[in-house]
């Protein structure tokens, strides 16, 4: 083939949940539409004839060309799909277009299939509906879920929650037909921490942060199973050598690797550090932070001097010691509010105190071990205030003035490197 695959896609900005929805709309409206009478392969090329929309309907229909990879066959309606969930995550994502079209062709694939669909459908298609979260808009007034796919063409518009669940249940489909798939237990995964961290974002300090604790253990849990699956197939691999490479693989997406892995424990220890706001989760469910503590610290012992994995952990162990920081902080505002003239020497509670400094020395040992010549600004200064912090508590006026000249220096760069004006606590630190 010389050239690239084109063809005109008509693209739906609506709803892509269900297949009652799909089906109210009529054939001149549906890009995707299949009649019941099967006569041959209907992919995305083959399904883009352009069609005349009637001036009355109220749907906004738009044009979209899209172009695939050269070794795309027209005819294999999979790879088109997969060619297209490719292309988005290398795009901008500046648009929710292809990701619509992508839901709308996984759907009329899932309905026309007479063979078993394999598991990176199910990936795309979970993925898809996770990622078309970040275009929705927040209702504002209470509507069925439409997780499942329950959703009409007059209903009001999906909110990223209602995106999120319709997720994670076409994930659920997958698993049940391929339990082992770790592509598909990743995506739901991200998908139930997408869901803590809309929730949190809503109402990080409100009770209803009490549903979040539900979706951050299913999320572990995922995360679990798929590391487990992947230190299995690892040692398969090992153990069968490149002969039998292909077929220990199977189905698995080839980007799933152990830094993939990192990089969604950084997600939920994230979410994890925030839950720390609120004393619901982090008082009646400690359970959560040592299994991250522990997740990171596993990464660890494979891989020591990992600058990623000292940085993830450290920046875990900073936001564990912030509440017992604030507690010993609290406490010497309201022991020395009695009187402004009497110079009170009342020592904070030794439990917070103790906690505070044990998990900011503990941070600042693994941020020291991440820190490098090409760190970010932003990074200097988050390792300066974990030296103020623990300079604050600090009773050895000499381990004070060292953290505190450290802070200066690291504060003094991370301007230079654009980070910020820090102008003001410089030339308090200074004075102290």
């Amino acid at each position: 083939m010389g050239q690239k695959n084109s063809f005109g896609l008509l693209i739906y900005i609506q709803s892509p949940f269900g297949r009652k929805y799909l089906n109210s709309l009529s054939d001149h409206t549906n890009p995707f539409h299949m009649s019941t009478k099967r006569t041959g392969p209907q992919g995305l090329a083959k399904s883009a004839k352009r069609r005349k929309v009637a001036n009355e309907d109220p749907l906004t229909v738009e044009q979209e060309t899209i172009e695939l990879p050269e070794d795309v066959d027209p005819e294999d309606e999979l790879g088109q799909l997969y060619a297209l969930h490719s292309g988005y995550l290398k795009s901008t994502k500046e648009s929710p277009k292809l990701l619509y079209a992508i839901v709308h062709e996984c759907d009329r694939q899932l309905r026309n299939s007479k063979t078993v669909l394999p598991p990176k459908f199910h990936k795309v298609y979970a993925e898809a509906l996770s990622m078309l979260s970040v275009f929705a808009k927040k209702k504002k007034s209470k509507s069925t879920p439409v997780a499942s796919g329950e959703q009409s063409a007059a209903s009001s518009a999906d909110s990223p929650e209602d995106f999120l669940l319709a997720s994670i249940e076409r994930a659920q489909i997958g698993l049940e037909a391929y339990p082992e798939a770790i592509d598909i237990l990743l995506v739901r995964c991200e998908t139930y921490t997408a869901l803590v961290e809309l929730k949190l974002k809503n109402s990080a300090k409100s009770k209803n942060v009490e549903g979040c604790v539900s979706a951050i253990q299913n999320a572990t849990k995922d995360y679990d199973a798929a590391l487990k699956l992947l230190m299995e197939l690892q040692q398969k691999l090992t153990e069968e050598g490149k002969k039998d490479k292909e077929d220990a693989k199977g189905d698995a997406d080839e980007e799933i690797t152990p830094e993939h892995l990192v990089k969604v424990l950084r997600r939920i220890s994230k979410v994890l550090e925030t839950t720390l706001e609120s004393d619901f989760i982090a008082e009646r469910f400690p359970d959560l932070y040592t299994w991250n503590e522990g997740r990171w610290a596993a990464q660890l012992h494979d891989a020591p001097e990992d600058k990623f994995l000292h940085r993830g952990l450290g920046e875990f162990y900073l936001a564990r010691a912030y509440p017992y920081v604030a507690t010993v902080e609290s406490q010497f505002e309201e022991d020395n509010s009695d009187s402004e003239d009497v110079e009170l020497d009342r020592q904070p509670s030794s439990i917070a105190l103790e906690q505070a400094k044990q998990f900011l020395s503990k941070s600042l040992k693994h941020l020291y071990a991440a820190e490098s010549e090409e760190d970010d600004g932003a990074f200097l200064a988050v390792i300066a205030e974990a030296q103020i912090s623990l300079a604050n508590l600090e009773s050895d006026e000499d381990k004070q003035n060292r953290l505190y000249a450290e802070a200066i220096q690291r504060l003094l760069k991370a301007q230079e490197l654009g980070a910020g004006d820090f102008t003001d606590m410089i030339n308090e630190l200074q004075n102290a």
